[in-house]
């Protein structure tokens, strides 16, 4: 589509007819999303968190997309791959997801330093299932708790050192090493019977692969332990991977009464710590965890790495630990 023809319109519209556009863009089919996201009226905007605390039209969603079809290239990096924006478009746009095509790996040597940083030597072992933590599980300490339970609990796991990071940071920023960490990753999990993670992105990752990978929930037990928690559903965990009533089930079986917070469910609040935002924009996502940590009055429980490191929360692993 024509990007003149694109600006015409805007420009002449008034917005009753851009729903009206809203409505027949949904149509259009074969139609570019980054132009359907630019046409639309912007429902989304409240929803975004990059937004919410940037305060900037460049970094909303709908102006982003229309910056990187014009081709800029510094706003495209302003984004969280929270899918806020596609829970609460009607063409389900996930700008993130566009944008991602659009970036050439800038900042890539920012992931290089991180990494270099939170990377450790581990000791292997073998068995059926694999379990990788993703990098994120060792940033956020969960790393060794989450040995010690598969070990209580008697799962048969293997560790394997030879890939720490499942490659999404590259993917998100992409760099185009995202491809050898893929390739990899895929090498490594083809020895095993499935993988298993306590990082829903690096469980997202793995399943788009077409790798067999279940989040470190599928496999937890519940325990009677009792009191009063609320739950922050990670934004992957609820809207990628489409677990919202099990992580619930897990902890009302452990004797929980759940409070919930405002925004949760698919609904939920992120935290500003997923993707590389962090990385990149550190004082910002500090900003979006600080209002989400804002909004609990009670004990947080998660079942994401980096959104414990953000809300200064346990894992659900955590919890039972400490009473098994």
């Amino acid at each position: 589509m024509n990007p003149k023809f694109i600006m015409r319109i805007l420009e002449k519209t008034d917005l009753k007819t851009k729903l009206r556009l809203a409505k027949v863009i949904t149509k259009l089919g074969s139609g570019d999303d980054i132009v359907k996201c630019m046409l639309c009226p912007n429902m989304c905007l409240y929803a975004c968190p990059v937004f919410d605390v940037e305060r900037r039209l460049t970094v909303s969603p709908s102006v982003k997309s229309r910056i990187a079809y014009f081709g800029g290239n510094e706003a495209i990096y302003h984004c969280l791959p929270c899918d806020a924006c596609k829970e609460n478009c009607k063409m389900e746009i996930s700008v993130n997801d566009n944008l991602r095509n659009l970036r050439s790996g800038k900042y890539a040597e920012k992931i290089d330093s991180w990494l270099s940083k939170i990377s450790k030597k581990i000791d292997e072992r073998e068995g059926r299932i694999l379990y990788f933590p993703g990098c994120r599980t060792f940033e956020a300490k969960l790393f060794e708790p989450t040995l010690e339970y598969l070990e209580k609990i008697g799962i048969d796991f293997a560790v394997n050192s030879d890939i720490i990071c499942c490659g999404m940071p590259y993917f998100e920023l992409g760099d185009k090493r995202y491809s050898e960490h893929f390739s990899k990753l895929k090498k490594v999990a083809s020895q095993y019977e499935m993988v298993i993670s306590n990082c829903p992105h690096c469980v997202y990752t793995m399943k788009g692969l077409g790798i067999k990978a279940e989040h470190m929930l599928s496999v937890t037990k519940p325990l009677k332990i009792g009191g009063s928690i609320s739950y922050h559903d990670p934004c992957i965990v609820a809207r990628k991977l489409g677990l919202v009533e099990e992580p619930r089930e897990f902890l009302k079986a452990c004797g929980f009464e759940l409070i919930e917070p405002a925004f949760s469910g698919r609904q939920t609040a992120c935290c500003g710590y997923g993707g590389v935002y962090r990385l990149l924009y550190s004082e910002n996502a500090e900003k979006i965890a600080e209002r989400r940590r804002k909004q609990f009055e009670s004990e947080i429980i998660t079942a994401c790495p980096a959104c414990k490191k953000a809300l200064n929360a346990k894992d659900l692993v955590e919890i039972v630990l400490e009473v098994l």
